[in-house]
């Protein structure tokens, strides 16, 4: 059984721990999404942003500077930029999935068009479904990046554990993006679905002045989707290895797909079971 799998059985399991909170986040989803949001999905620039010498001190250029703030890391050695997804979604394209992420490097650094570009340290999504998949890939002109896996670029940016950057030969520590490179996530993941309905009134029959009665049933199934359900309380934390690079980053919105988003609704309580006739 691989990892997807393992996810999916363990979603399942625990369709019926389901917070109110993220209940009510996935109404308010998709309840957005049922408002006619689809002419929002693409690729959203969030902007350019950069480490400076005195952490956790960033500079941003963009129109969500809201999103955006910094730390320093537990050993006071490293700047973590914070992007509030949820809040940027919010902004750009309510009632809309996160298709995937893109880091680039800016194509003007401090060490001039010789430099491998701007290295990423860290790169982590944090407060997504336990189901959530991510699977990273470069392009760019750094070479050992093109032949590097998906999962060898993941342990790359798994840690905040470099202090400069380099030309990454020998370390594993970082993924440089080469001049105007970049560094891609893209997410796959489980969306529940809640299926089910109540049986109608049944026809009289012989020898009675009434009949029929009530049935029905429902259930939950899992739809995987190729993109991420988005809550509040999601953040993207990013590291840079060095000072002074620029990293332009983009999000990619989708429509969530049918006939997900009804069955979402149903699973928050926000319409009724649709009912049926049976004879």
């Amino acid at each position: 059984m691989g990892d997807f799998d393992r996810q999916r059985e363990k979603v399942k399991g625990q369709m019926k721990t389901l917070t109110v909170q993220t209940v009510a986040g996935i109404a308010c989803f998709v309840s957005s999404a049922l408002l006619g949001s689809a002419a929002q999905a693409g690729v959203v620039q969030l902007g350019s942003v950069r480490h400076l010498p005195a952490r956790p001190t960033i500079s941003y250029s963009g129109s969500y500077a809201s999103c955006f703030a910094s730390s320093v890391d537990t050993t006071g050695m490293r700047t973590i930029i914070d992007v509030d997804i949820w809040q940027a979604a919010q902004a750009a394209a309510p009632g809309m999935m996160l298709r995937s992420i893109t880091i680039r490097d800016g194509g003007t650094n401090a060490y001039g068009a010789s430099s491998p570009g701007a290295d990423v340290d860290l790169l982590a999504v944090v407060g997504a479904d336990a189901s959530a998949e991510m699977s990273l890939s470069y392009m760019g002109s750094v070479e050992q990046h093109n032949n590097d896996s998906p999962a060898t670029l993941a342990g790359r940016v798994a840690l905040a554990d470099a202090i400069a950057g380099d030309t990454n030969t020998g370390t594993q520590h970082f993924v440089s993006l080469g001049l105007s490179g970049e560094l891609r996530v893209d997410f796959r993941s489980l969306m529940i679905v809640q299926s089910g309905g109540g049986g109608g009134e049944g026809a009289s029959g012989p020898g009675s002045s009434e009949g029929g009665g009530e049935g029905g049933g429902g259930g939950t199934t899992t739809q995987v989707i190729e993109g991420l359900l988005l809550s509040q309380g999601m953040h993207l934390y990013l590291s840079e290895a060095g000072a002074g690079e620029a990293l332009n980053i983009s999000f990619e919105f989708a429509a969530v797909p049918a006939p997900g988003a009804l069955a979402l609704l149903g699973l928050a309580g926000v319409i009724g079971r649709k009912r049926r006739r049976t004879s």
